[in-house]
């Protein structure tokens, strides 16, 4: 395996031993839902989600030309969303997870994956420094990384491959009023996570080495943000200059600074 992907496993490992950030301020107004990243075949992701890790369908959106899954461990948890498009993009997939679970215990997975003879990556405690893991790659190549660690399985965050960790770090910061968190910083990657909500977690990943950055970015949103300030985190968007869609008065997609599609969905005022 590439150095660059130990090292970012390695990273992802100290954040799953670490205790958990204290969540914003109650009444924080956005809360990450989805980790999200494009598919080829929903009936294979499915199964490859499904049977061998554990998750479930909760909730699935369909339109012309998108079928999207929505894939959990229960009902209240983090999701991912698996984009399935009529025109399915091809391009080149990060060999760095984008996506992390957690489960209380890996050997049950891991069993599953050699009883499918799907390949993965096991990391002891003992190379990571801190827990077990393993990193898998779905049937369209998105990485995922299965983190083990007590309590009940959850899709634990979503983690966004930047160029410039300290631009796009401003770019949460000035658009969504988030602290940054937890910090790793080594001569291969720069990490930084945001707990939004005190759920799920976004992290932003810099590789230094230029090789593991240069890879395309999707059209698509790989993250999902709902927000109870719709409107002001809209306008701070555009006050920024960078590309946004808008898509009716509930849901829109923002680029940041590194090219990566997040999605912002209007969340009713309670």
């Amino acid at each position: 395996m590439h150095s660059m992907f130990r090292q970012s496993v390695i990273g992802l490992a100290f954040l799953a031993l670490a205790t958990p950030a204290a969540a914003q301020d109650e009444g924080f107004p956005h809360e990450v839902r989805t980790t999200k990243f494009t598919i080829v075949d929903v009936d294979a992701s499915k199964s490859f989600y499904e049977d061998l890790i554990g998750l479930k369908e909760v909730n699935r959106f369909e339109t012309t030309g998108l079928v999207e899954p929505f894939m959990a461990f229960d009902e209240q948890g983090g999701r991912i969303g698996l984009l399935a498009f009529t025109e399915h993009e091809n391009i080149e997939k990060t060999p760095l997870p984008v996506s992390v679970v957690s489960v209380s215990d890996l050997d049950p997975v891991l069993a599953r994956f050699e009883a499918a003879n799907h390949p993965y990556q096991e990391y002891s405690a003992e190379m990571t420094g801190s827990v077990r893991l393993a990193i898998a790659r779905d049937p369209s190549g998105n990485a995922i990384e299965i983190v083990e660690r007590d309590g009940p399985g959850r899709v634990s965050g979503a983690r966004l491959i930047v160029d410039d960790r300290a631009e796009v770090e401003e770019f949460f910061v000035r658009v969504f009023g988030v602290d940054p968190g937890r910090r790793i910083q080594t001569d291969g990657f720069d990490e930084v996570f945001f707990d939004f909500d005190g759920g799920m977690y976004l992290a932003l990943y810099q590789p230094m080495d230029a090789v593991e950055a240069a890879f395309p970015r999707s059209d698509q949103p790989v993250v999902a943000i709902y927000s109870r300030d719709f409107d002001g985190v809209l306008e701070r968007v555009k006050a920024g200059g960078l590309r946004v869609r808008e898509f009716g008065t509930g849901m829109f997609l923002a680029d940041d600074p590194s090219g990566n599609v997040v999605e912002v969905v209007r969340l009713a005022i309670q």
